[in-house]
């Protein structure tokens, strides 16, 4: 009887055996087609998830157009429906890692079908080309393009799957005219750069920055020179060359150490004075018409779309450089700061310890010397660059902007025996608002949630959700620069979160020691 039917089936045509296939696909698996092809999926928990589904062509082979062959542009969709009449809001999740490294698929950093189910929106991430093989300018790489420019191809990657999710997000019951795009560390510098972007322009309605860089300093020339040092390294004197190379002699060749590095060592550190990391982003000409506050400035072809700017209180928490900090003393606390900011000015050091003094209130009864130092590292790095974003944000936009910090302190530290977090983190650290968004702080923690663990999880869950279905905030979250949201387990306000922390820091130049990329 077998073989009868397998011989029936051969005679059938494809299109017609395919159908075959589809009816009898078993409960729990699901099929859509997209402009790509037709996918299959998994329904459970009530919802749908469609992974690794190609959103453009491969850069390999023919199409093998810079370093390397990165075959990673496939994108992942998560929903509560498949009628494309429901149509949805939808949240594109665009995944962090120093645009270095990691992917849209990370467990506890990225969406799943009971997010999607318990919030009634579609969820989208994807990969894009990292390190060297999406980011490295080099004038060699010109040729051949069309927009004579070099580097960024993360970026147009990214921007490649926003135009998927316009043709496509309607087959996953959502709506092309509600996507809102949010992200991460890097992710959120990446959400800053589709808003600047006019290739971006109209592909999205909202947008959340989250823990982003907003230093965008770098020419095309400067970064095509800074790369010269790669080109030395591969040996390679011809395009040619550069395109055959294996993905380990590229990896090599890149410039972790040398001056200006792609390393991020000290970025979770107070700033040595005249050390600056290399960028890995660059203003080219194409992706980013100009440095995105001149563009602002000049009223240019950006997305002006209702903007969150998110930071977490100890964002340096997560990884920092001094591996025993979480042993000191409050007099090493007091000789760390002083011997690191002392080349700035003699007077500095005085200054910040009157700031961020040993009396500070501390939510735990130990580690309390880290969690200033962190703050500290924190609001040059991360939280006061952010809060200038966010004010030039609301000077330039008609749109409505919003300003949050989180302040919430976990019931533990971070279970470091996981995959997600190197460090283990006690307070508000880098990625906090994201784990626990995706559903993923009682994994990073390691035990079940506190109540208050949960109120807050509940709580960022509940604003994002609503920032992605209207475009604004509950009544309760005023508007920037009116007020900065401080997210715990509950949502309190403040006019200006640390005015006089920044201020110094503004004027002693600090600004310019913010995270890059």
């Amino acid at each position: 009887m077998v073989l009868i039917l397998l011989c029936v089936l051969a005679l059938l045509p494809l299109a017609s055996y395919l159908a075959y296939l589809a009816k009898t696909l078993p409960p729990s698996v699901t099929q859509v087609t997209t402009s790509c092809g037709t996918f299959r999926g998994r329904h459970i928990n009530g919802g749908y998830s469609f992974k690794g589904m190609p959103y453009a062509a491969p850069p390999v082979g023919p199409l093998r157009k810079v370093l390397g062959q990165e075959d990673c542009l496939f994108i992942n969709v998560w929903t509560p429906s498949l009628q494309p009449t429901a149509r949805l809001s939808v949240m594109v999740w665009i995944h962090g890692g120093f645009l270095h490294m990691l992917s849209g698929g990370e467990p506890g950093y990225s969406p799943t079908e009971k997010l999607a189910v318990d919030t009634q929106i579609v969820y989208v991430s994807f990969n894009y080309r990292l390190n060297a093989f999406g980011f490295m300018a080099l004038n060699m790489l010109r040729e051949g393009s069309p927009s004579n420019t070099s580097g960024n191809y993360g970026f147009m990657d990214q921007i490649a799957a926003l135009k998927w999710v316009q043709k496509n997000i309607q087959v996953f019951g959502g709506d092309p005219e509600k996507v809102t795009i949010f992200g991460q560390s890097s992710g959120g510098t990446s959400v800053w750069t589709m808003m600047m972007s006019p290739l971006a322009k109209g592909l999205f309605r909202a947008a959340v920055d989250m823990s982003g860089s907003y230093v965008y300093k770098a020419t095309l020339e400067q970064a095509e020179s800074d790369n010269l040092l790669f080109l030395q390294k591969t040996d390679c004197s011809d395009l040619s060359c550069l395109r055959r190379l294996p993905v380990t002699d590229v990896l090599k060749a890149i410039p972790w150490q040398e001056f200006p590095s792609w390393a991020a060592d000290d970025l979770t550190d107070l700033p040595i004075k005249g050390h600056f990391v290399g960028p890995v982003a660059v203003v080219d000409g194409y992706v980013l018409e100009a440095p995105p506050f001149e563009v602002w400035e000049k009223k240019g072809n950006y997305n002006d779309v209702p903007f969150v700017i998110g930071t977490t209180e100890q964002e340096a928490d997560f990884s920092p450089l001094a591996e025993n900090i979480s042993l000191w003393t409050w007099g090493d606390y007091r000789w760390f700061v002083t011997d690191k900011l002392q080349s700035f000015s003699e007077t500095l050091p005085t200054k910040a310890l009157e700031l961020y003094p040993s009396s500070t209130p501390c939510p735990t009864t130990d580690r309390c010397p880290e969690r200033s130092y962190t703050t500290m590292v924190s609001d040059i790095r991360v939280t006061c660059p952010n809060s200038d974003l966010a004010q030039r944000a609301a000077e330039a936009l008609d749109s409505p902007v919003y300003r949050y910090l989180v302040t919430h302190t976990p019931s533990g530290p971070v279970n470091v025996s996981g995959d997600l977090l190197p460090f283990p983190s006690r307070f508000s650290f880098h990625c906090l608002d994201t784990v626990a968004f995706f559903g993923g702080l009682e994994a990073a923690l390691g035990k079940p949630l506190s109540d208050g663990d949960r109120s807050f999880q509940e709580l960022i869950t509940r604003h994002l959700v609503t920032f992605a279905k209207t475009g604004k905030m509950a009544d309760e979250w005023p508007e920037y620069p009116a007020a900065t949201a401080l997210l715990s387990d509950q949502l309190s306000t403040v006019q200006s979160y640390s005015s006089a922390r920044c201020q110094l820091w503004k004027e002693n130049g600090l600004f310019a020691y913010a995270w890059i990329n």
